[in-house]
């Protein structure tokens, strides 16, 4: 079996439930029911009611203070993902781009909001940076 297959769908299934306990869980139920309905139509169906499922299924296990079955839900979907891609290897590109999604607002999150005010007077000086700063001086 080509590696690189199951590279990307083992991304994919982190991907896919690490998506399942945001609040845009329906984005990524919504892209992956998309990706069944282009390349294996009869599916579709049956991965909306799994990925529903799944989210129940995990929701109530974080809750519970459960990280085995996190870990069990990425195995099944990375073998959802996997026999996808054995059957239809020309979903690959379409499956790292819904990966490439996902992850992005994975990594994203949300932003904390940063409000910065300085006051300086007389020979004052005043740095202020919301990330790295560098200041060199003579």
């Amino acid at each position: 079996m080509d590696l690189q297959i199951v590279a990307v769908a083992g991304t994919a299934g982190t991907a896919i439930v690490s998506a399942m306990a945001t609040d845009d869980w329906q984005r990524a139920r919504d892209g992956v029911v998309a990706l069944w309905q282009c390349f294996r139509p009869e599916s579709a169906g049956a991965v909306h009611a799994d990925f529903q499922g799944s989210r129940r299924v995990l929701v109530d296990s974080l809750q519970a203070g459960d990280e085995h079955t996190r870990a069990a839900l990425i195995a099944a979907w990375n073998g959802y993902f996997l026999g996808l891609l054995v059957a239809q290897p020309h979903a690959l590109d379409a499956l790292r781009q819904l990966n490439a999604a996902l992850t992005q607002e994975n990594i994203r999150g949300p932003r904390p909001s940063l409000k910065m005010t300085a006051h300086a007077s007389g020979k004052a000086q005043v740095f202020q940076a919301g990330r790295d700063q560098k200041i060199t001086q003579s």
